[in-house]
């Protein structure tokens, strides 16, 4: 049945009502059928009822005729008067008894014109002419002419009671035929009714409640986390569309929970980002991690990150693949003209390649025929392209347009630890370089001091004590004093050299320098030293300044009376800490040379701890890497990405 659930019902209302009215109109036919056939039976037994009377007053009136004739006795006229007075009575209700009978009326007229001309002729005259006082002139013949119309009118009363006998039987049987079709016109219109009800509650169950009941069941499973349920759409028009939009609907949370689990996916992932860039990992840690997060983020089997170098070209600084056969060598890479960062660097914009058209541009750049979709983004870093994060997918379900759109969303969050682990990076670099440049001008004056000035104040001192020799008095003991300040000035410019840059740094590396520093200090230091024979020259250097500086902090700010350096090399890295017992209570801020000591250890790729409460001395932590990461160059290479 086509149309909506209120034609539905509008036509199942019209058949129900048209099925009640049908069984109502027959049970209404049959009680009328009934109800004439009762009528017609009490006409019929009425007229029978007249009929009898009439015949009865009609018999009356010959006996009273007939006994008045024969004794003349006027009591006998009684019944006759009486029979005279009610006999045209009841002639009119004999006639009105079958007045819907056309035959029988016409029965009952002559009837009653019998009736009539028996009065008028024979009963009527004969009585009168006895009462005019003369008894005698009743003719005989009259009274055996009068019994004779008597024994034809008992004829025909009773042929007439004879006919209604009939009618009533008759009518008796169909009363009973109707009395039985109405009862079961009753029954049937009961059946009737019940099968109408029932028909228009199966269709409401079936295009009503069946449907609510299914969308109620779909409804409890979706309230229990199941957003695959729907349901099926075949009810009439407004149920369907009802069982459409719980349908939409499900879609739509099945959608916003995906949604939200990429969501909370990327935000894990970013926050996974956000810790390794807090924690002032190395760059490359920071790279790995970012490439790492996507990869798994957009389910592919490999994700690569690249750095846009100045020559045109870029760097792999970071790769990560499920399979050790896909991930990609880091290093310089040429970029080719039809390849995904290629197009990232000339548009700007994210980048995806799959099917058939694709697969020799896939092929060419990752060397593998298996891959059959990629995607990439670029990384924007202070407005300019810094890079590209690209992820490739070699199984069936390939990557899709709107995950390069959410790679290029990952990638505009992450660019900012991105930028951030750079900047350290850079600034780290520079850190270096300054520092470099400054223990390199200390080499630089430490060696023109020993190799010019202090070798002419050598020769000095060495042409004053000959001319000591030459001569005597007060010029030789003037000579001597000269000599001998010279001396002291040597030392001291020995000591200052040894402190720009000591030659025993250099000579027997950081541990017998360590306590050399130690033997020099003017409070007891407890040495605790645990360093292999050398370490890389820049790292001497750094931490040797570092001790050197610490010491000079705690005689001149700490008031220490003693303190302990313990330094050891653990998993490539050098862990120091310095101890004092002094006042404690140092502060970065306050120009104490803290500031400048971490931003020493900082130029070495490591950290400093400080911890200093007041009245319990200072500890600094110090965590120097002994190989750090070389840095990231850009250059040619075999490979084109």
């Amino acid at each position: 049945m086509n149309g909506g659930l209120t034609v539905r019902l509008a036509v199942i209302s019209a058949v129900f009502t048209l099925m009640i009215t049908a069984a109502f109109a027959v049970t209404l036919y049959s009680v009328h059928q009934l109800n004439s056939s009762v009528t017609e039976v009490t006409r019929a037994e009425q007229s029978v009822s007249a009929s009898n009377a009439l015949e009865r007053l009609v018999l009356d009136v010959e006996a009273g005729r007939r006994g008045y004739a024969l004794t003349h006795d006027r009591e006998l006229l009684k019944p006759w008067v009486s029979a005279q007075q009610q006999i045209p009575l009841r002639q009119q209700e004999l006639a009105s008894s079958v007045s819907g009978s056309p035959a029988q009326a016409a029965r009952v007229t002559r009837l009653n014109n019998d009736v009539t001309a028996y009065l008028d002729n024979y009963a009527d005259p004969a009585i009168a002419d006895d009462q005019s006082g003369e008894p005698d002139n009743i003719d005989p013949q009259s009274i055996m002419d009068g019994q004779k119309h008597i024994a034809a009118l008992r004829t025909e009363f009773d042929d007439f009671m004879s006919n209604q006998s009939t009618i009533v039987a008759t009518a008796h049987t169909e009363a009973e035929k109707a009395g039985r079709r109405s009862a079961m016109a009753a029954v049937a219109g009961f059946a009737v009714a019940l099968i109408a009800v029932a028909l228009l509650t199966r269709s409401l169950a079936v295009m009503v409640v069946r449907p609510l009941r299914r969308m109620v069941a779909a409804a409890d499973r979706v309230a229990g986390g199941d957003l695959s349920v729907r349901v099926a759409t075949d009810a009439p028009v407004e149920v369907g569309a009802l069982q459409r939009t719980f349908n939409a609907m499900v879609t739509a949370l099945d959608k916003g929970r995906v949604m939200l689990g990429n969501v909370a996916a990327e935000q894990a992932a970013l926050r996974r980002v956000a810790t390794v860039a807090a924690r002032g990992r190395p760059p490359d840690e920071v790279f790995a991690a970012v490439t790492e997060e996507a990869g798994k983020l957009f389910g592919a089997d490999a994700a690569v990150l690249l750095r846009f170098e100045l020559d045109g070209n870029a760097t792999v600084v970071a790769s990560w693949s499920n399979d050790p056969g896909h991930r990609v060598a880091l290093g310089p890479v040429k970029l080719a003209d039809g390849g995904i960062a290629g197009r990232v660097l000339r548009s700007g914009r994210p980048i995806r390649m799959s099917g058939p058209r694709s697969a020799d541009f896939l092929q060419q750049e990752f060397g593998d025929s298996a891959i059959r979709s990629a995607i990439g983004a670029p990384v924007l870093v202070a407005g300019r392209t810094w890079g590209a994060l690209k992820a490739l997918s070699t199984c069936a379900r390939p990557l899709e347009e709107h995950d390069a759109e959410r790679a290029a969303e990952f990638t505009e969050l992450v660019a900012s630890a991105i930028a951030n682990s750079q900047a350290r990076a850079d600034l780290t670099a520079s850190r270096a370089r300054v520092v470099a440049a400054t223990d390199e001008s200390r080499r630089r004056i430490e060696r023109d001091l020993h190799d010019g000035t202090q070798q002419r104040l050598i020769a000095i001192l060495l042409g004053l004590r000959a001319a000591e020799t030459e001569i005597d008095g007060a010029s030789q003991e003037r000579l001597h004093t000269i000599g001998s300040d010279l001396s002291e000035a040597i030392d001291e410019l020995r000591e200052l050299a040894r402190g720009i840059h000591p030659s025993i740094l250099s000579e027997g590396g950081l541990g017998p320098a360590i306590k050399s520093l130690a033997r020099r200090a003017p409070m007891p230091v407890e040495l605790h030293l645990d360093l292999p024979g050398r370490i890389g020259p820049n790292i001497e250097i750094g931490v040797y300044y570092v001790v050197a500086e610490a010491l000079t902090n705690a005689v001149r700010h700490a008031n220490a009376t003693v303190v302990t350096i313990r330094a050891e090399c653990h998993e490539d890295h050098l862990h120091l800490s310095i101890d004092d017992d002094g006042v404690g209570g140092a502060d970065p801020g306050a120009g104490t040379g803290l500031t400048g000591l971490g931003d020493r250890v900082a130029a070495l790729g490591g950290t400093m701890q400080i911890a200093s409460r007041p009245g319990n001395g200072t500890r600094l932590s110090i965590t120097v890497p002994l190989t750090p990461p070389p840095p990231l160059r850009s250059g040619d290479g075999a490979s084109q990405i």
